[in-house]
């Protein structure tokens, strides 16, 4: 009988035993992209402007080079971008999780093969 299997799992970029990217991570550092705002993007994703504050200070301090840029309000409102190395970043991780998704759709394949013979 065939079941349709389906297997997941999900991409953690740790180093040093701390979380530096994951899918949550992913999408903030897009939203910011997007919107230009931190608020906006924390907004959008229902988590606090602490949390998002949190995770995009994470970021800063574990890479190379500077994720995201941050500038004061003034007569025209604070704001926030990506550099060019957290633009980068985005797009590697998305690759990654792309390669990853094709690897688990193998593995399904695999699986459902193994329950199609009779044993």
């Amino acid at each position: 009988m065939h079941r349709g299997f389906k297997i997941t799992a999900t991409i953690e970029i740790r180093k040093n035993g701390k979380l530096f990217l994951d899918r949550k991570r992913i999408e903030l550092l897009r939203r910011i992209r997007l919107s230009g705002s931190i608020l906006t993007a924390s907004k959008e994703m229902r988590i606090s402007y602490q949390m998002a504050w949190t995770y995009i200070k994470e970021l800063n301090a574990v890479a190379p080079l500077p994720v995201v840029t941050k500038q004061r309000g003034g007569t025209n409102g604070g704001g926030a971008q990506l550099t060019e190395y957290g633009i980068s970043l985005v797009g590697r991780f998305l690759r990654i999780e792309e390669k990853h998704e094709e690897y688990l759709s193998i593995l399904e394949e695999d699986m459902d093969l193994c329950f199609s013979k009779s044993l």
